[in-house]
């Protein structure tokens, strides 16, 4: 269900130039990763009723890894990665590697006398 493709620096992007963030019909996507910092980041604010367009921006997209062109909507998005993994998301052989305290144990660390 799932079609959507990761594209690289290198990978050249070619949109209507009405729309393109860097001014070009035809820009790889480094350049309009770039554009988009200057554009979210800087003063020009003209280009950013496009940009938020759920939807997407009609365009077609050339791999390095080669195909050809294909054609589909440019969409936007922000992903977040944490920096350190939930406990569920952890290998389970590192939740099971650690000793697991009894009862007793753990009320005698918290009460020692």
């Amino acid at each position: 269900m799932n079609n959507e493709i990761i594209l690289y620096d290198d990978d050249v992007v070619s949109m209507d130039k009405d729309v393109s963030f860097t001014g070009n019909a035809t820009s790889t996507c480094g350049e309009l990763l770039e554009s988009l910092k200057d554009l979210a980041f800087g003063e020009n604010t003209s280009q950013r009723n496009e940009v938020a367009d759920r939807d997407g921006v009609s365009c077609k997209v050339m791999l390095t890894k080669g195909g050809g062109w294909q054609k589909g909507r440019l969409r936007l998005r922000l992903d977040f990665v944490p920096d350190e993994p939930e406990a569920s998301q952890q290998n389970p052989s590192m939740i099971l590697s650690q000793p697991e305290l009894s009862l007793d144990d753990l009320r005698s660390q918290l009460n020692p006398e």
